[in-house]
């Protein structure tokens, strides 16, 4: 008995809907049913409209923490004080390093290169040498030293630094100023490479009128013949008034050089580093190595300083560690802004560069400080990112309160 009554409705239901198609004015009709539904539509949108606007708001919010929190290249700056540093120069030119250092009382090298001294000599280990006026001679270890002084150390010195330039991807290790001694000493590390001409990074000396001592360690002349060959492996010293009152001094292999001055740097004008180096690999630390590489111990030669990025500035203390993303990997320092001698303390560096974060701490694995920068760091300043938050989070939090309270007041009246 169902079972017909449901036939005979769906046999009126098609009956129907063929009339229906069947009579002429059914799209007019059908237009009109469209334009209704769309009509209640509006005003459904019309009287949920808060709903919506709150709901782009929370979708526009949510895309600004987004943009908030997504890491962004920023650029940082900061002044150091430090015991020692290490860089590798990475321009495409030479760039003067050093210049106008006075009064040099000691500079030592030690290492392979070659180099000749015209003028008269005397010496009383190798009389034969009295001879000559012209004397060319090979380091030829890495371990040998070339040795230039005053021969008076009472007189002034005349002996100058006229300039050290750096050519591209050198790398100097180790620089420090020592000031009680007033020694400066580091060590260069030129990077041969096929796609770069190889020329020599020169290190050009004034000598001066003065009789200058001279004394060498694992030597040998070149282009002589004497009569006694001394032992190339036992120091000699020899007394040289130049003729050419310049030296250069052409390093092509790895040297340490250590340069004593009568007395630091007095002013700004007297300053003997140039400055806008661009760099990479710069650290400030130093490996105390006991011959085991898994025992290597990498201490922080920070003594203080501040570094800022994305408007936040943070402090660095003694022996901190500075780091980039990956405790492993240095910051990426790409310039060296100032170099300067600080009396009593080291060097004062500036410097500046482009990283996502900044981390700091005494041990590398666990940094108690940081700078993040974000995508958003580089739209806006940070006190209009706090100010965004804010009315964000207070409008938010308003409008969620007016519909609780409307649904609230829709359930009692229903």
């Amino acid at each position: 008995m169902v079972g017909r009554q449901k036939a005979n409705w769906l046999l009126r239901g098609i009956r129907n809907l063929k009339t229906t198609l069947a009579t002429p004015p059914y799209f007019p009709s059908l237009a009109n049913n469209i334009r209704q539904g769309f009509n209640r539509l509006i005003k459904y949108v019309a009287r949920k409209k808060l709903v919506l606007f709150v709901i782009g708001l929370l979708l526009s919010f949510g895309a600004i923490i987004f943009a908030a929190i997504l890491p962004s290249a920023h650029i940082f700056e900061g002044n150091l004080i430090v015991e020692e540093m290490s860089f590798t120069y990475s321009g495409q030119e030479p760039k003067l390093f050093l210049q106008s250092m006075r009064q040099i009382t000691n500079l030592e090298s030690e290492g392979i290169q070659t180099l000749t001294f015209t003028g008269k000599f005397k010496s009383e280990s190798l009389p034969q040498l009295n001879q000559l006026d012209t004397l060319k001679i090979e380091l030829n270890d890495s371990k040998s030293k070339l040795i230039i002084a005053p021969a008076n150390p009472k007189l002034p010195s005349e002996i100058d630094l006229s300039e050290l330039r750096l050519q591209p991807n050198t790398t100097v290790a180790g620089l420090s100023y020592d000031s009680y001694n007033k020694i400066l000493n580091f060590y260069l590390q030129p990077h041969l490479a096929p796609e770069l001409s190889n020329t020599p990074n020169n290190l050009k000396l004034y000598l001066g009128e003065q009789p200058l001592k001279i004394s060498l360690e694992g030597y040998k002349f070149i282009g002589i013949n004497l009569a006694i060959s001394p032992d190339t492996q036992t120091p000699i010293e020899f007394n040289l008034t130049p003729d050419n009152k310049e030296l250069k001094l052409e390093i092509t292999q790895n040297n340490k050089i250590y340069i004593t001055t009568f007395r630091p740097p007095q002013d700004e004008s007297e300053q003997w580093f140039r400055g806008k180096i661009a760099t990479k690999d710069v650290q400030f630390q130093r490996v105390d190595s006991n011959g085991n590489l898994s025992d290597n111990l990498a201490i922080s030669t920070i003594i203080e300083g501040k570094i800022r990025m994305v408007e936040q500035e943070r402090e660095i203390r003694q022996n901190q560690f500075l780091m980039g993303k990956k405790a492993d990997t240095p910051l990426n320092i790409e310039r060296i802004s100032h170099l300067q001698i600080a009396p009593e303390k080291g060097l004062e560096v500036r410097i500046s560069g482009k990283t996502e974060q900044i981390k700091i701490g005494l041990d590398k694995e666990f940094p108690v400080s940081s700078i993040q920068g974000s995508w958003l760091d580089g739209v806006l300043p940070r006190d209009a990112i706090i100010a965004l938050f804010s009315f964000g989070a207070a409008t938010i939090t308003y409008l969620l309160s007016v519909l609780i309270d409307n649904a609230f007041k829709s359930t009692s009246k229903s």
